[in-house]
């Protein structure tokens, strides 16, 4: 008792200490003005033994950059804790963590899992409540292995401040954080269930029931940053910390009883990527730490080469269509008296019917000028010359000159044109985008009527193929109509489709005549035409000799909906029937099973496609075993639903060399925005068959719809061309969604899977600026979670890495890794490889804008 009255005192003037320095430290930074910001000091930040950011043991409010990634170990007797933690938003820190418990046999019972010590999963989520500023500390809330076995369940709620190097943090827990049991929990006086810890946390579907349930302890922690440390040249940080957790109720097979509460620990930094912690915790046991970290924003590989952009074949200098800027000027019409406040509402109302706002119009005795911000991307260009025209129409005769500025939303002039009024009278100033580039030069063109015939429509169209082979890009199809051409892009190797559509044009100025000024490039995998980026000739060339920049052309160039080939579109058939293959080695493996916790596979992955047309494709690929430790897996199937998964063993064992895929498939536009593919083979590792998926997705809106059917029979375990007599049929509706912040994606998916049980599957995911893909995702089903088995529902977690940010070549492929901490039969779905929100979903207004740098590389 006596100790415990010790601990409290303890805990009790580290707190008020903590809430002292953090009033009365800001109130003299205030009054003296010597520190005025001293929480945007820039403190790297500390992880935790848990693998979060933090002290020791205890949390604090510190949070990692916007994309962060870090993995780690932490070893402090009896637990070793491998951790992975992610920045997944601003505001929203999240851990996954194995803790080997090494006193504690995987399971009580004999002859299962023996000689393997204790594994528990636990997830971590934190929350930004409060940021730090001036006079208010930063502050968060904290729950510690939730949805799990419940173990180290905690939750919490702490508060932190910076003074200069000094960084204090204090907090209320509960659960694991609240065993010292420092007072009563306040919720009890309103609620009876809030008395005692509940013991739900552990139990499969009961995920918050324990939630900020049973007595509070109170915890702390202060931290020093040492910089610039002479000998070393680098930053160590001194932490010492209060601990909550009289460690009682810990699962380890041992009593652990700690000498004291306070923990000290320092963690280096040698380099901007590495973070190796030591400490004494507990009064009598040492800890080390070791993390490496990741910026997922950060996309940069100085290794990759995009090779030599095709060269820029710039025209004439007497335009587009080789038309002398010398033509008689049309005399002014007369108008009618001047009276400003028409004038004014008539141009307000021609930018209001655009979506534009007029910020000034000013009138002087021969010029009018107006400046224009807002539009829709793409067309902002068009129809602001349209609001000039309506100026030129509202001001005095007198007036010759129309000055015309579109402004970024930050009031940036983004383009100018000086044009005379008498054009936009007669109609004579440039039609949509095409003269943009020159109208500051008062000079507007009307574009002749431009007519070919069939073999000269075929030599354009020869000329520019041999133009895009001799530079390695990629061309299907061309059209070709007047003054535009519409080619569709094959399959190029940047993820930057911009980059694509780029090259493209850069090879069509070497091969189209010079009447052509509109390329319109059509964007699509698998031959479908998904959008169409429309951008100028000349535009591409003036960039070219950096008289203009990507921003500039980005306010007059288009995206829209793509329309499919049409009947006189012209096949470059030297492109087809097209072949690629590849082959690396590959591993995959399973985490944390019975058996072992790692079981491994190093397999060779050997892959082929042959392509007869643009939208047909035969492709698959095969596993070449190199090692594997599979004489570990003996654990048989327990489920009680048909076996579409759980039987993985025996894929394992019985095919170390097998054929993953072989099938073949066909894309098609059903009409513009509305796509279909039909496929059939051995469509994945343990299911053949036949499919189709419909969707629907209009280029500029956030929302998709698809519905796919299949008729799949299971494989047989040697991986090869036959089937087990299992089969089933299996199909989804699904609705995605493009969240208008963060770059994050919504989806649900309802219907049949594998093991005949109904439900929906809900995902959410990010994709970084670096193009790193993240996301979790749930299948609820009808099947109940006594007869799912362990973990009640199919549940985890992905991450997809676009592999140009390692290679030294330019590819739009990826890595993917999904993690289950089970893997069951309820909620099993099909993996295909033809699915099409895939293909179609990333061609948006966002992205274009986001990837449009790229337009010249």
């Amino acid at each position: 008792m006596r100790i415990k009255r010790l601990h409290a005192l303890t805990a009790g003037v580290l707190t008020v200490a903590i809430l002292a320095i953090v009033g009365g430290r800001a109130a003299v930074a205030q009054s003296k003005g010597a520190s005025p910001k001293p929480w945007e000091k820039i403190v790297l930040p500390n992880v935790s033994d848990y693998g979060s950011i933090g002290a020791i043991q205890t949390p604090t409010a510190r949070f990692g950059n916007d994309g962060q990634f870090l993995a780690g170990i932490s070893i402090a007797s009896p637990y070793h804790r491998y951790f992975i933690n992610l920045q997944a938003l601003p505001w929203l820190e999240g851990t996954f963590r194995y803790t080997r418990i090494t006193d504690r046999p995987y399971s009580g019972v004999p002859g299962f899992a023996d000689g393997q010590d204790y594994k528990d999963r636990s997830i971590d989520f934190k929350i930004r409540l409060a940021e730090e500023d001036a006079n208010w500390p930063e502050i968060a809330v904290g729950f510690r292995d939730i949805g799990g076995t419940g173990l180290f369940g905690s939750e919490y709620v702490v508060a932190s401040k910076r003074f200069g190097n000094f960084d204090v943090s204090g907090g209320l827990g509960f659960g694991a954080l609240g065993t010292r049991a420092h007072f009563d929990n306040p919720l009890g006086l309103f609620f009876d269930r809030f008395d005692r810890r509940q013991e739900g946390s552990n139990t499969p579907g009961s995920v918050g029931s324990a939630f900020f349930t049973g007595p509070v302890a109170l915890f702390g922690s202060v931290s020093y940053l040492w910089q610039d440390v002479p000998v070393l040249g680098d930053d160590l940080r001194f932490t010492v910390e209060y601990d909550p957790n009289n460690y009682k109720d810990d699962p380890a097979f041992t009593d652990i009883e700690p000498k004291m509460p306070v923990n000290f620990g320092v963690s280096w930094q040698p380099a901007s990527w590495i973070q190796v912690g030591a400490g004494f915790e507990r009064g009598d046991t040492a800890m080390a730490r070791f993390t490496v970290f990741a910026d997922f924003h950060n996309g940069f590989n100085p290794l990759l080469n995009k090779g030599v952009p095709p060269e820029v074949a710039v025209r004439g200098r007497n335009g587009p269509q080789g038309v002398s800027d010398t033509r008689p000027v049309d005399p002014v019409p007369e108008t009618a008296a001047w009276l400003p406040e028409l004038a004014q509402a008539s141009v307000g109302a021609a930018a209001s019917d655009r979506q534009l706002v007029v910020r000034r119009f000013e009138v002087s005795e021969d010029r009018a000028e107006v400046d224009l911000t807002g539009g829709i991307p793409g067309h902002d260009m068009a129809d602001a010359l349209d609001v000039a025209a309506a100026v030129a129409r509202a001001v005095p005769a007198g007036v010759g000159v129309i000055e015309t500025r579109l402004l970024s939303p930050a009031g940036t002039p983004v383009m100018t044109w000086t044009l005379p009024r008498a054009d936009l009278l007669n109609g004579l100033a440039p039609s949509g985008p095409v003269d943009a580039a020159v109208a500051g030069e008062s000079s507007a063109r009307t574009r002749p009527a431009v007519v070919r015939g069939a073999a000269e429509t075929q030599e354009i169209a020869e000329r520019l193929f041999a133009a895009a082979e001799e530079n390695d890009v990629a061309i299907n199809q061309v059209e070709l109509q007047g003054d535009t051409a519409r080619i569709f892009v094959g399959d190029m190797p940047f993820r930057n489709f911009v980059t694509s559509a780029g090259r493209v044009a850069r090879v069509a100025t070497q091969a189209m005549p010079p009447e052509v000024e509109r390329f319109a490039i059509v964007l699509g995998d698998d031959g479908l035409a998904v959008a169409e980026l429309t951008v100028l000739r000349t535009h591409i060339e003036r960039l070219s000799e950096d008289k203009a920049t990507p921003d500039e052309i980005w306010h007059q160039s288009r995206i829209a909906q793509a329309e499919p080939a049409g009947e006189d579109a012209i096949l470059n058939r030297s492109r087809y029937p097209g072949f690629d293959w590849s082959i690396a080695p590959r591993t995959r493996q399973q985490i944390g099973g019975p058996d072992s916790f790692l079981i491994y596979q190093l397999y060779m992955r050997a892959q082929a496609s042959i392509r007869p047309t643009p939208n047909t494709e035969i492709d698959g690929y095969a596993g070449l075993n190199i090692a594997n430790n599979y004489d570990d897996l003996e654990l048989e199937s327990d489920s009680r639903l048909p076996h579409v998964r759980s039987d993985i063993k025996d894929y394992l064992k019985e095919g170390e060399t097998w054929i993953g895929r072989l099938q073949g498939a066909y894309y098609t536009n059903l009409a513009p925005g509305l796509y279909a593919t039909a496929y059939a083979g051995l469509l994945e590792e343990m299911f053949g068959g036949v499919g189709g998926e419909v969707l629907y997705k209009s280029v500029g809106s956030p929302w998709a719809y698809g519905l796919d059917v299949n008729w799949v029979k299971q494989r047989d375990y040697d991986g090869m061309f036959g089937f087990r007599d299992y089969s089933t049929v299996t199909g989804h509706l699904g609705v995605y969604y493009e969240l208008p912040f963060w770059n994050l994606n919504g989806s649900v998916r309802a219907g049949r899977y594998l093991a005949k049980d109904w439900g929906a599957t809900f995902e959410m995911s990010r994709e970084f600026d670096s193009g790193i893909r993240v996301g979790v995702f749930a299948t609820i089903t009808d099947v109940s979670a006594e007869d799912f088995g362990e973990g009640s529902f199919d549940k985890g977690f992905f991450l997809s890495i676009p592999l140009d940010i390692y290679s030294t070549r330019p590819t739009k492929t990826r890595f993917g890794l999904t993690y289950r901490p089970v893997t069951r039969d309820g909620g099993a779905q099909l993996n295909r490889s033809s699915a099409l929100i895939g293909r179609v979903g990333s061609y948006d207004d966002e992205n274009i804008s986001r990837y449009w740098p790229g337009l010249m590389e």
